[in-house]
């Protein structure tokens, strides 16, 4: 097998780990945000199409790499839709804190990385 067939074989496997790991995550943040079962599928159906082709350019742009906390904002933000779907049972929680929490988690990081960029490339 060639170089290039390897590394383009890489690349399409990795995409597709992310991608399927997204998905998944899609459908726990769905079941915290509404229990609507018409909702979550059109929503998952159209989260699945953005987050493809996100990923796509994320990754042929290097954007993961330039925003280096990123990722981990989006990790955040699943553990978070997480634990409220646990504790919603229990405790009423409006589904607009639900969504905004994940929100500003993922804005966190992105203002995270662009603050630790600046300060790498005065220094």
């Amino acid at each position: 097998m060639q170089a290039g067939t390897k590394g383009g074989l890489g690349a399409f496997l990795y995409l597709e780990v992310l991608d399927a790991s997204f998905s998944f995550d899609g459908v726990i943040g769905a079941f915290a945000l509404t229990h609507n079962l018409f909702v979550i599928a059109i929503g998952l159906g159209i989260g699945a199409m953005y987050v493809r082709s996100m990923t796509i350019m994320l990754v042929e742009r290097g954007t993961l790499a330039e925003y280096r906390f990123l990722e981990h904002g989006a990790f955040y933000a699943i553990i978070a839709l997480s634990v409220i779907m646990f504790v919603q049972p229990l405790v009423h929680i409006p589904e607009v804190v639900t969504g905004l929490g994940g929100a500003t988690l993922i804005g966190i990081s992105l203002w995270s990385s662009i603050r630790w960029n600046r300060h790498n490339h005065e220094a």
